[in-house]
């Protein structure tokens, strides 16, 4: 049985994909991904490619699964770690009750850069993930484990739930304005940029659609 392999590629930079990342990519008979993950492997790529758009999701999730059910090696490029705000969850469905395996390659994600380049150790900080939208559920546990002093680590939504918006969120829910806030914009990129700022601050300006968000409010250990 041929394997439908979930890759990981990292948060953006070619040298934080792991080898392992680039072996499976090599052997692969379809590589499968976003247009910037197919041009970041692209010495690595022996066989066929195509290309993922937000338009073409199921088409192309379905092709990979045909592929990989009909003996085909298949890589799905996946930035950062497939399992968390990745494609391991998109696929899945596409997989579910048919004769293929599937594998996970795990990467280095866009959460571990931003904790890396803030010297943050971040085994009690609580992850969010608004990459797959927002729902008033999931915005009121966000609002509650920062009220609760809590150390949050976010991948904000570019379009229905960016920076701006959720620094003026949490100003309504009655935040401190001068509450620390991290703005990692595109980590491990040549042009990266780390913002140190405040809520008031961030809810007044624009971010890059990659970026990493922190909200520091615990102060122990600092």
């Amino acid at each position: 049985m041929a394997k439908l392999n979930v890759v990981g590629i990292g948060p953006g930079a070619l040298d934080l994909v792991t080898p392992a990342a680039r072996k499976t990519v090599q052997n692969a008979d379809v590589v499968v991904g976003a247009e910037r993950s197919l041009n970041l492997l692209r010495n690595d790529i022996k066989g066929e490619a195509v290309t993922l758009t937000a338009k073409n999701v199921p088409e192309v999730m379905k092709y990979a699964a045909d592929a990989a059910e009909n003996g085909k090696t298949v890589a799905l490029l996946s930035t950062g770690d497939p399992g968390f705000s990745g494609l391991l969850k998109s696929i899945s469905k596409y997989t579910r009750g048919r004769n293929v395996e599937v594998a996970v390659v795990p990467g280095i994600s866009a959460i571990q850069a931003c904790a890396a380049r803030l010297c943050m150790s971040w085994e009690e900080t609580i992850l969010f993930t608004f990459h797959k939208g927002t729902t008033v559920e999931k915005k009121a546990q966000f609002a509650e484990a920062v009220k609760g002093g809590k150390d949050v680590i976010l991948l904000p939504d570019p379009k229905a739930f960016h920076p701006r918006e959720i620094a003026g969120f949490l100003l309504k829910a009655g935040l401190d304005k001068a509450t620390p806030v991290f703005v990692c914009e595109r980590l491990t990129l040549s042009d990266e940029r780390v913002v140190e700022s405040t809520l008031e601050q961030v809810s007044k300006r624009d971010f890059d659609a990659l970026c990493v968000m922190v909200i520091k409010v615990n102060k122990e250990g600092d």
